[in-house]
């Protein structure tokens, strides 16, 4: 099955993805989500999450202004403007005998203009760099940009959006467009792929609830009274695996067994409910919920969970997941989150000696093994586990100091930039 990937930006920038992209056809359908506004991106992300399995954005602004509407819990990725990208404009200046030493920038960081003008051996006499936020509109970038050039400060303008390259050029302001290249485009295709094949897989892990009724109402003194909370406890889970698309099973005399998969168990609504109607009957219950990649690991860990669950007095449910972490009370407002595996004397010894947490360290083993690989570059690494690649690359360093890692192979690479490392994670 085909992994989707939404693209959000505007027609020139998705067209331009959509071409450099015909290699992973094969694998990928792409959903085009095309704006004329940066401000309509979170509506846009909106209507291709329900479909897609990534989010992939034309730039950072488009990125962070649906990151922070909060639309969707799908993984959003964007396209960097790393420094081979500047390396095009650059080019086409020279080319038309255009100066380029004075110049004012957006869409780019200082440190990666630095370092491209060194690959490059570029000596520029002025650099302003054009902060951007959120809220900030394609006017007032420009008008940034146009500034600087009126006052004399900077020759050119270089942008990476679209419509303030538009307004640059009606105001007569010479500018140029910082596009990302082929090579960045099919790096951010190739980690969607590899997050949104990896997310397929969780979703489809299976799911095993252990319900067990602990009371009813206080006016239930009989076993005939018990048996009308048992049927109407019955009822509630009965509704509660229908919605999941689950099975449930009775399982002894005041337990409960549910079977399902991981991706219909992290549907957002599921628990209020199970708990608002518990709270109308007045029954209280404790639960876990158990992931695995087999029903029998997920048994296991729902069991687990269920022991955990059973020391409140109300009802309560409690999660253990396929790499060990619990998390819980579920019902709460902030659930806490941490991992059997700390008190594993392997796992506390690597933390100690990298500094990284117990907790940190057993997701970096999850992660090795669901991959089914121990190799990973720092873009894979960084996927993996939901951080920065300069985050990834200061994991990656403790867990060589300490032993846990080291660097399996450098590829070279014809392209100026930085070889590509493969690191061996041993943990």
């Amino acid at each position: 099955m085909k992994v989707k990937i939404g693209l959000v930006g505007p027609a020139d920038s998705l067209e331009r993805i959509l071409q450099a992209s015909g290699r992973y056809l094969d694998s990928v359908e792409f959903v085009p989500g095309i704006y004329k506004l940066k401000e309509e991106s979170p509506g846009i992300t909106r209507e291709l999450a329900p479909t897609c399995d990534v989010i992939l954005f034309s730039g950072v602004v488009p990125y962070r202004i649906a990151a922070l509407a909060n639309v969707t819990s799908k993984p959003l990725l964007y396209l960097p403007r790393l420094g081979m990208s500047l390396a095009r404009p650059l080019w086409d200046m020279r080319e038309r005998g255009q100066s380029f030493e004075r110049i004012s920038i957006d869409s780019f960081a200082e440190q990666d203009l630095q370092e491209v003008a060194e690959e490059l051996g570029i000596r520029f006499r002025t650099v302003r760099m054009v902060e951007y936020w959120e809220s900030a509109s394609y006017e007032e970038l420009a008008d940034s940009h146009e500034s600087y050039f009126r006052q004399g400060i900077t020759d050119v303008a270089l942008t990476g959006l679209r419509r303030t390259t538009e307004l640059l050029q009606e105001r007569g302001v010479p500018c140029h467009r910082i596009y990302p290249t082929r090579h960045t485009i099919r790096e951010s295709i190739e980690k969607a792929i590899y997050i949104g094949q990896n997310n397929r897989l969780r979703a489809y892990q299976t799911a095993v609830f252990i319900f067990q009724l602990r009371r009813g109402p206080a006016s239930s003194s009989t076993a005939y009274d018990f048996l009308r909370i048992k049927n109407s406890f019955e009822r509630i889970l009965i509704d509660f695996a229908n919605g999941i698309f689950g099975s449930v099973f009775p399982f002894g005399y005041d337990e409960y067994i549910l079977f399902s998969t991981r991706g219909s168990a992290e549907e957002p609504n599921w628990m209020s409910s199970l708990f608002a109607s518990a709270d109308r009957e007045d029954i209280v219950f404790c639960a876990g919920l158990g992931y695995g990649t087999t029903a029998y690991n997920a048994e296991a860990n729902a069991r687990k969970a269920l022991n955990r669950a059973g020391g409140s007095k109300e009802s309560s449910l409690y999660s253990v997941d396929v790499d060990g972490e619990i998390c819980g009370p579920l019902a709460g407002p902030q659930p806490a989150r941490y991992n059997i595996a700390e008190s594993d004397a392997g796992i506390l010894a690597i933390a100690e000696a990298s500094g990284l947490s117990p907790a940190h360290v057993s997701k970096i083993r999850a992660l090795v093994r669901s991959a089914g690989r121990s190799r990973f570059d720092v873009e894979e690494f960084a996927a993996g586990l939901e951080v920065s690649p300069r985050s990834a690359r200061r994991i990656l360093q403790g867990l060589i100091a300490a032993g846990a890692a080291r660097i399996a192979a450098i590829e070279s690479s014809t392209r100026a930039g930085r070889p590509r490392r493969l690191y061996e994670v041993s943990i």
